[in-house]
């Protein structure tokens, strides 16, 4: 039921009693979550009536409508009272991620769980900001693609540039999937480089963050 990238999103919670799951789409992941006992009780939300109709389909055929509430909601926007422990939003992108996180300030949650398909160093930029430190941290390739996952707990925490590019635990961990993703980046914009006539700045600027990447492995 889950894809590779949203099985490794879900397996980084820490146990909890509520978690809330923004973009839920279908509702797979609250689902796993309740069924394997990461957390007792989930909120889906999602933007759209259609996703979370279906969403609501699988919950009830679950079994699980007692543990998990569908709430069609912008963000946080329609949350209200309601309390979570943790909250994971994977699937969008960096900068809408971050929107929805700003606005959902006046909540306070022990823990985030977050995958841009886009722009994580603007998620890791606003983390180290609010008051949240990256704990951990995966890179999955799936169907071709590369999701960095950010795991977040309360605290302080500070990250260079290649740190809010690439990731600070994945680059202390020295993971394979990132070095993988690098590499392939280099070569893309190296190729790129030498089909051009004229300098191009901001190329050469991305192409010497990810020499500094690629040398942390070394």
């Amino acid at each position: 039921m889950l894809s590779k990238r949203l099985k490794t999103v879900a397996n980084l919670l820490t146990p909890c009693e509520k978690v809330a799951d923004v973009g839920t789409d279908h509702g797979y992941v609250p689902i796993y979550l309740v069924q394997e006992n990461i957390c007792k009780f989930a909120y889906a939300m999602d933007v759209n009536e259609g996703p979370l109709a279906i969403a609501k389909s699988n919950i009830k055929e679950a079994g699980l409508e007692d543990q998990i509430e569908t709430i069609l909601s912008d963000g946080f926007d329609s949350f209200g009272d309601r309390k979570a422990d943790a909250i994971i939003i994977a699937g969008m992108g960096g900068d809408l991620i971050v929107d929805i996180l700003t606005r959902a300030r006046t909540y306070s949650f022990n823990e985030m769980i977050l995958s841009p398909h886009k722009r994580a160093d603007l998620v890791r930029k606003f983390l180290s900001n609010s008051g949240y430190k990256i704990s951990d941290e995966k890179m999955v390739e799936d169907a071709g693609k590369y999701y960095p996952i950010i795991k977040a707990n309360k605290g302080e925490g500070y990250c260079n540039q290649v740190q809010l590019e690439f990731g600070p635990v994945l680059l202390k961990n020295k993971d394979e999937t990132l070095k993988e993703y690098l590499d392939i980046e280099y070569q893309k914009f190296s190729r790129i480089k030498n089909g051009l006539e004229k300098e191009d700045k901001e190329l050469d600027k991305k192409l010497e963050l990810i020499k500094k990447g690629l040398n942390c492995f070394e």
